[in-house]
């Protein structure tokens, strides 16, 4: 991950579900409480990320009226499942979409940001998640494959 930002929101969270870790096991329903609260946060990285990569790809290849317009495009995704991600992708370059595709359907990614998404949705309206730690763990590492992939196809 290159993008500095990014970076600075990875490593808050990452220190966070370490953080989450250390909890005993008598402290399991804070843990997933403490679950619940990273899911909103990685959620929203992923939707900071999909505006970000693609808005430093922009910004280097278009003049400034091009990149205003694309970045104010870009900042009104909200809750981008896989399909945005892909979406967003082939609005840029076709084969990215295609190849994105490739990748993101290989070893759980797809699933990792879906469901994090789906999570999120059910957290913020109030509704039982059954999100814990470790799994959510394991879908912020898929995601954050799929963000340093996506910062390739840009060349970041």
């Amino acid at each position: 991950m290159k993008i500095i930002s990014l970076v600075r929101q990875k490593q808050k969270i990452e220190w966070l579900i370490n953080q989450a870790k250390t909890f005993d096991g008598n402290q399991l329903e804070l843990q997933s409480h403490w679950a619940r609260y990273l899911c909103v946060l990685v959620a929203g990285f992923l939707e900071n990320a999909i505006s970000e990569v693609y808005s430093c790809y922009v910004q280097e290849c278009s003049n400034e009226q091009v990149a205003n317009y694309v970045e104010s495009v870009l900042n009104r995704i909200q809750n981008p499942k896989s399909q945005k991600f892909l979406e967003t992708a082939r609005s840029f370059n076709r084969d990215w979409e295609s190849n994105l595709n490739t990748y993101i359907e290989q070893n759980g990614r797809k699933d990792a940001i879906d469901s994090v998404m789906a999570n999120r949705h059910l957290i913020a309206h109030g509704k039982d998640s059954g999100i814990a730690l470790a799994r959510l763990d394991q879908y912020f590492k898929k995601s954050l494959e799929v963000i340093d992939y996506i910062e390739g196809q840009c060349g970041i």
